[in-house]
């Protein structure tokens, strides 16, 4: 079990990467509005792991994010971020398989942390906010999440549940 979990956290680690990669590729292309591509991998180990687990695994994701460029402005808000959107999607942790319409509400509650804290940065700093850009980052966010989080959640399972030979 434990060469299982080492294996889990080694792909997690590796779907951070590619998403936060991604991301910054997309961004560079001129891809005008990109919907969050690490959150459904935090959401979907916090959905299984709980909320500490969570907020470790959010955590270090947002570090990941942070150091992509273009980083964040502060150094270490994004970790911080996304440790609570992971605390928060670690909340909704359910014994067995998640409905969808649970997995959609967890989804949402977490890129609205994200999205609010986001917020909160740009007031603090006297940065202006795109709201209608910000409404459709969530709303991009969110579908996206609920697409992909059910197979994530799947493929975390399927693994966990794996023994070695």
């Amino acid at each position: 079990m434990i060469r299982g979990l080492s294996v889990l956290g080694l792909l997690r680690s590796l779907a951070v990467a590619l998403a936060a990669l991604t991301a910054v590729a997309l961004g560079s292309r001129g891809v005008g509005l990109v919907p969050d591509l690490v959150l459904p991998v935090v959401v979907a180990g916090a959905l299984l792991s709980g909320p500490s687990s969570g907020a470790l695994l959010g955590l270090a994701a947002g570090w990941v994010v942070d150091l992509m460029p273009p980083g964040s402005q502060v150094l270490g808000s994004s970790a911080l971020l996304y440790a609570a959107a992971g605390l928060v999607a670690g909340a909704g942790r359910r014994e067995g398989r998640a409905p969808l319409g649970w997995v959609a509400l967890v989804v949402a509650g977490s890129a609205v942390v994200l999205a609010a804290g986001r917020v909160a940065a740009a007031v603090l700093t006297t940065a202006p906010v795109a709201w209608v850009d910000t409404a459709l980052w969530l709303g991009l966010t969110t579908a996206l999440g609920i697409l992909a989080v059910p197979p994530l959640l799947w493929a975390e399972q399927a693994l966990a549940r794996r023994r070695p030979a």
